[in-house]
């Protein structure tokens, strides 16, 4: 099958382009042939170099939501770019267009494209909250047109995990359906991670005792970097042979460098900044916490459960991944640190880490998704009507 993943082309290194990386990989070592579609803006250059590997790569001057002027409103009006981009699709021939959408009002452009090509379609959206729950200004409006094109898309709509979903159905209505394909992440071998482990923590500038708290994630305001160092000082302060690793670069990295070396942890921090692969870092630490504002499925979350990590939450992710129930996951507060006792307990870390672990290989496997993704392209080309609207 002829796969074309289309990118709303927000960038290279956020969870949503990271899944079409893992998703073409993935179809790819089944047997199918994915192509990925991108804007030829250079922001993309590193997802398509890592793509190529595996699928092939068509470039477009395509024009993302966020580069223009009125955002939605611009994208929505245009109704050049859809009918340029419909062209394009066709004549790459694919079976099925799978358009790639960061959020609700990324890329209504796209779905019109995919309408107007006449080829089976179906869109994925990540971060499934409104433009009125992100405080964002006119909300109203932005949040109108984007629920116009996507009550309008004739394919399945998909969300990434079942809080999504329910958002995303509460947006729509109950009569446009929404389907669930939880986002799904490789499961590595268990002896894969002990050499690893052993090789990485080798060339760390830690302690071989040290416990490695690790955060993954771009240094933006929604990833919340500076929280999780404030997390951190209070975490140093109760279990002293702790240090922390983030793996991610970004806007905030500066600032995060600055307030590392005010509250006294720029020997015990590492920022990698950006890297292709973090599977090293996951194998090397001893704890996952994650601080992010707000999320969809994220993809270093899950990468963490597979690895066997114990993982921290903030309050505001807990009551969103009902997955992480206490057996599973520790609710970390930055107002006390009395939740971090459990990090410096061996027998605790582990028992966590197997649940996490356990979770990530019945629910969250790549395999798993890849499976339920083929199995909703199946039905379109077969125009089950259920999958479509009216």
């Amino acid at each position: 099958m002829r796969v074309l993943l289309a990118s709303s082309s927000s960038g290279s290194q956020g969870g949503g382009e990271l899944f079409l990386l893992s998703l073409g990989r993935s179809l790819a070592e089944s047997g199918h042939h994915p192509i990925l579609w991108a804007s030829d803006h250079p922001r993309m250059q590193m997802l398509c170099e890592q793509f190529q590997r595996f699928g092939k790569i068509h470039r477009s001057s395509y024009v993302n939501t966020y580069d223009r002027r009125l955002r939605n409103f611009g994208a929505a009006l245009d109704f050049g770019t859809a009918k340029n981009v419909a062209r394009e699709w066709v004549s790459i021939r694919p079976d099925v267009v799978h358009v790639n959408k960061q959020n609700l009002e990324d890329a209504p452009d796209l779905l019109r494209a995919a309408d107007q090509s006449g080829l089976p379609a179906i869109c994925t959206i990540h971060v499934t909250q409104s433009a009125a729950f992100l405080h964002a200004r006119q909300a109203r409006l932005r949040d109108l047109v984007a629920r116009q094109f996507l009550r309008g898309f004739t394919g399945p709509l998909v969300a990434i995990g079942k809080s999504r979903q329910s958002d995303l159905q509460k947006f729509l209505g109950a009569d446009k359906p929404v389907f669930l394909v939880s986002n799904g992440v490789p499961i590595p071998q268990a002896s894969d991670l002990e050499m690893e482990r052993a090789c990485t923590r080798s060339a760390l500038p830690f302690d071989a005792g040290q416990i490695l708290i690790l955060g993954v994630g771009r240094m933006v305001q929604q990833k919340r970097p500076l929280l999780f160092l404030e997390i951190a000082r209070k975490v140093a302060d109760k279990i002293p042979n702790s240090s922390f690793i983030w793996v991610g670069d970004g806007p905030l990295r500066s600032d995060f460098e600055k307030l590392a070396a005010a509250v006294g942890l720029s020997d015990r921090i590492l920022v990698t900044g950006w890297i292709s692969e973090a599977a090293k870092y996951y194998a090397a630490a001893d704890f996952f916490l994650h601080t992010a504002e707000f999320e969809g499925l994220p993809l270093a979350l899950l990468e963490a459960m597979a690895a066997g990590l114990p993982i921290a939450v903030t309050e505001n992710l807990a009551a969103d991944f009902s997955f992480l129930d206490q057996a599973k996951a520790i609710i970390a507060r930055s107002d006390s640190s009395d939740w971090a006792q459990p990090i410096a307990d061996y027998r605790d870390r582990k028992f966590r880490g197997s649940s996490a672990h356990n979770v990530a290989l019945e629910q969250f496997s790549l395999e798993r998704m890849t499976g339920e993704y083929l199995n909703l392209y199946q039905s379109i080309l077969h125009a089950d009507p259920v999958l479509h609207s009216s």
